[in-house]
């Protein structure tokens, strides 16, 4: 049966108040020839962080435009902050925050931390005191307890530093929703995890819902849903821990170490032993199966046996979300990158 077609003042039937982010059925086409959003639908409660992964071209960045009402679409309902997206989009703006990718867009160089803070905060119409106020509670979160950090100009900050200054001002109107485009972008393995345990400290300290855009795959681990997008599909969505789940076994996979041998020749005959759904290489002579059962796992080492693979060693491992996303993310890690 058809679904009812929506008016534009019409709260669609799936909606809840408790929901910050719905989105349902989407499509966007720029020309109206060649769609680049195919048929999204995701949600997201107050107070959670959902990440958006995919490679360029995927479509996170369209589809942060329709949550900030940038674009229409072109079929489907979007809803953010309880505000529509296009008929609400002034009451929307002083709802959201945005933290783009490149400092330079959103922060004047010369200007130190908390000149900056008051400088965007006048565009909400906030005093500048109270702009102050909030401005030191967030550094004070974000680790800046030295007031000559917050007195030193910008351009004078280290790379992670001028992040934090950019979520700051990203946060100065007390958003209910905090749109972050590529916030670990360009910071080292150690800068990357602190700027993601402030972003995690802010979600609890003020209950913000966040959306991450992201080609790190280290960010699931700060999510409460994430969403997998490859050339405008969604290609997986939900809760890490389910989605790990959702694999054979329960997310349960056997690790198998083989002697002196390349398995990658014997993949395809690997593959088609009874009850080996999936096979991931796990490193040198070594190979993570995804199986129907693991208590059948002696069968299946008799079968490595027959093909000359002398198996070293075997456990049962967890899966990873890094297994489910080489398995059914439709994106190689190649595109990420």
């Amino acid at each position: 049966m058809k679904s009812k077609r929506l008016n534009k003042t019409d709260i669609h039937p799936d909606f809840s108040e408790e929901m910050d982010l719905f989105m349902r059925n989407v499509y966007v086409s720029y020309d109206k020839k060649k769609i680049v959003l195919h048929n999204i639908s995701l949600d997201l409660n107050k107070g959670e962080i959902l990440g958006l992964i995919g490679g360029s071209g995927s479509g996170k960045s369209t589809i942060l435009r329709c949550l900030t009402g940038q674009i229409r679409t072109h079929r489907g309902y979007v809803r953010t902050a309880n505000c529509d997206v296009i008929k609400n989009n002034d009451e929307l703006v002083n709802k959201i925050g945005y933290v783009p990718q490149l400092e330079y867009l959103s922060l004047y160089y010369e200007f130190n931390a908390l000149e900056n803070c008051i400088f965007f905060g006048r565009n909400y119409q906030i005093d500048p005191e109270e702009i102050k106020t909030r401005a030191r509670r967030i550094f004070e979160i974000l680790g800046f307890e030295n007031e000559a950090i917050l007195q030193r100009p910008v351009k004078r900050l280290s790379g992670g530093e001028k992040k934090r200054v950019s979520i700051a001002v990203g946060l100065i109107n007390t958003p209910d929703v905090l749109f972050l485009d590529e916030p670990t972008t360009g910071l080292d393995p150690h800068l990357r995890i602190s700027v993601l345990n402030f972003l995690l400290k802010i979600n609890r300290e003020f209950g913000t819902t966040m959306v991450i855009v992201s080609h790190d795959l280290e960010i699931v681990d700060y999510c409460s849903k994430v969403v997998i997008l490859n050339h405008g599909r969604m290609t997986g969505y939900g809760r890490p821990v389910e989605l790990i789940e959702s694999l054979p076994s329960g997310g349960r996979a056997v690790l198998i170490e083989v002697e002196n041998i390349d398995p990658e020749r014997k993949m395809e005959r690997i593959l088609r032993i009874d009850g080996i759904e999936y096979v991931l290489n796990a490193g040198r002579n070594k190979l993570k199966l995804f199986v129907t059962d693991t208590g059948k796992i002696s069968t299946i080492l008799d079968r490595f046996y027959e093909m000359n693979l002398n198996v070293k060693s075997f456990s049962i491992d967890k899966g990873t979300f890094l297994d489910y996303f080489r398995l059914r993310g439709g994106v190689s890690i190649g595109d990420l990158e």
